[in-house]
């Protein structure tokens, strides 16, 4: 069974991946306000990763694509972040916050 979910995920990427490099991605309509800095310029890393140390394996588990370490807490609370704030955690952060509501779908929490 798990072979199969991580052939699924596998062919999942490999679909975003196409997708994305066709895809214009020239705006972003996410619109949550992240937590900004003293200054108000750029956003405040340390509020904004402050939900996720309450999870950090989910975080590494979503980096290393570990499919059965993603629970429901880690969907809930990392789809919640900002888009901003996503990108503090993750390097890419379109291509993890894709993966990561598939994967969720996927285990039935959304």
């Amino acid at each position: 069974m798990g072979e199969n979910i991580q052939r699924v995920c596998a062919s999942i990427l490999t679909v975003m991946v196409v997708i994305l490099s066709l895809s214009d991605t020239k705006g972003n309509n996410d619109l949550a306000m992240a937590p900004m800095s003293e200054q108000g310029l750029l956003p405040n890393p340390l509020s904004c990763v402050a939900d996720a140390r309450k999870i950090p394996d989910c975080v590494e588990a979503v980096k290393q694509g570990i499919v059965k370490d993603i629970k429901q807490e880690c969907c809930i609370i990392l789809l919640g972040l900002p888009e901003v704030c996503f990108g503090i955690l993750f390097p890419m952060r379109f291509y993890y916050r894709i993966i990561l509501k598939m994967t969720c779908k996927l285990i039935g929490i959304f």
